[in-house]
């Protein structure tokens, strides 16, 4: 059994081009391309960082090689149709990055949604989830990820929020596909930031207690 090298919350960053429009208390929008800082960036690479933000037990590496997860909870949402078991991280990212082509420019996008210190990791999983749901894996046909680390579990004053890893090729039943054209637009930070508020707006409120 390998046990694979962890990749800090901070390594995880550097991965990543942030907030090309500016940046927003409540919204992120980062760019994981193929090279960044001279290194080779993957989106399994990307995934399991999100999905440990603190260091797993080496006793925690099962025998089947199933990456451990330390965030709080996570969820990945499918593009419909497509043939992955619903729990089949490591299949879904390995298989994408084996299919990454010499000239593709972009591996992934990662939105992150901020929320208020209020909010339980099952809501938030809950709202992001349909979020991914309705407007990247049916309206657009793409697979993502959503990883919600609640840091005020490691002591940080840092508010609850969740990371969608959209991956950026069209998912389909026959395989990965074009880049979507939303997410190379020139304007996707605004686009996606305007989507996601919209969204939240109408369906935020239904979870509050009471």
């Amino acid at each position: 059994m390998a046990v694979l090298p962890w990749i800090s919350p901070a390594d995880a960053d550097d991965m990543l081009f942030d907030d090309p429009l500016g940046s927003s208390p409540d919204f992120g929008f980062a760019l994981l391309r193929p090279k960044a800082k001279g290194k080779r960036n993957t989106t399994a690479d990307l995934a399991q960082a999100k999905l440990q933000p603190s260091r797993p037990d080496d006793a925690a590496w099962e025998p089947d090689g199933l990456w451990p997860i330390t965030c709080t909870t996570s969820r990945l949402v499918l593009a419909p149709g497509v043939a992955h078991e619903p729990d089949a991280l490591e299949s879904v990212f390995e298989g994408y990055d084996a299919r990454v082509k010499p000239h593709q420019k972009l591996l992934a996008t990662v939105l992150t949604m901020r929320f208020d210190h209020g909010w339980q990791a099952a809501d938030i999983l809950s709202l992001v989830g349909m979020y991914a749901l309705q407007h990247l894996a049916l309206d657009r046909r793409l697979t993502s990820l959503i990883v919600v680390h609640m840091p005020a579990d490691e002591l940080s004053a840092r508010r609850p929020h969740a990371h969608c890893v959209a991956l950026a090729r069209v998912h389909r039943a026959s395989g990965w596909g074009e880049l979507h054209r939303d997410l190379v637009a020139k304007d996707a930070q605004t686009a996606f930031q305007t989507e996601w508020e919209a969204f939240r707006e109408e369906w935020a409120p239904r979870f509050a207690p009471g």
